[in-house]
């Protein structure tokens, strides 16, 4: 069984090209179609169906995912496990994180890392509230750096409350609010990024039994940002995503005040590679300190 057109597998599924699949990991095109052939070839079905939105994988493929994603979890231990004991750990570390987290976490947590760990590579993905679960539950990521979810199969280490804020256009009927009233969502024009059971926004105002009129869906918490300044509605953005922002907007504790509680995730301890393990007890420690 050949590891490296299951790893190629996984990326066509990742990217949903063959050509982006290649470049990603340095095979031509061709190079990628002949070994999804060959793999075709050993398990004796198709693998891919190709239409307008690329390479998609057939329900035979996709029930593999699982397995083939423990099957190359378990090459990169043993490879990680060999560098170990012979004194120079390397590997690769896979994070999935926010966007707030990858701006004021993530880069100088690794920076910081890699100076006693040079030889250790990390890949950085950037998903939404719901991806992030399911990544960490697939072993498509070895640690997200997340909120707590509840309904979720994977260990959470807590390492931070991060407060949420009302955020206003400047000169908005509410500014002179010291704290905004949960109630004051009600019906009031409002921008996110996503608004459903698993997001923290969702959670806290359902809590209220608030429903926001939503105005706009963006792609992230920056342009939702810039859709409050443009005062086409309101929003709640957490803190650790507002540190150190200015612009044409005020920020406005929520009342009562509310947080989301953020922390590390990952399958479980004894299923993480040893270049993961020196991690996570690093960004543990770190993040504690901070």
């Amino acid at each position: 069984m050949d590891i490296k057109r299951w790893k190629v597998m996984l990326a066509v599924d990742d990217y949903g090209s063959f050509t982006r699949a290649g470049e990603a990991l340095g095979y031509t095109q061709s190079g990628v179609t002949q070994m999804m052939k060959a793999l075709e070839k050993e398990v004796g079905f198709s693998l891919f169906i190709k239409g307008k939105k690329g390479a998609v994988l057939t329900p035979e493929a996709q029930s593999l995912i699982p397995s083939v994603r423990a099957l190359l979890s378990a090459d990169e231990v043993v490879h990680q496990e060999i560098s170990a004991l012979k004194g120079t750990p390397t590997g690769t570390i896979t994070i999935g994180t926010y966007l707030s987290c990858s701006i004021h976490w993530i880069p100088e947590i690794i920076q910081k890392f890699r100076e006693s760990h040079p030889n250790i590579v990390f890949k950085v993905i950037e998903g939404a509230e719901d991806d992030l679960p399911d990544w960490i539950q697939e072993r498509r990521v070895d640690i997200g750096f997340l909120s707590h979810q509840e309904g979720h199969h994977f260990q959470f280490l807590p390492v931070m409350e991060d407060e949420l804020f009302a955020v206003l256009p400047k000169g908005h009927s509410l500014e002179d609010c010291s704290a905004v009233p949960m109630e004051k969502f009600t019906g009031a024009p409002f921008v996110t990024t996503e608004y459903a059971p698993g997001s923290d926004i969702y959670r806290i105002l359902n809590e209220f039994h608030i429903k926001p009129d939503i105005r706009f869906l963006s792609i992230n918490e920056f342009s939702v940002l810039s859709m409050v300044e443009h005062g086409l509605g309101i929003t709640i953005l957490p803190g650790l995503l507002l540190r150190g922002q200015t612009g044409s907007f005020i920020k406005r504790r929520l009342k009562p005040r509310s947080f989301r509680q953020l922390g590390l995730g990952y399958s479980s301890y004894d299923d993480l590679s040893p270049a993961s393990r020196i991690f996570l007890e690093y960004a543990k420690s770190f993040l504690l300190d901070d």
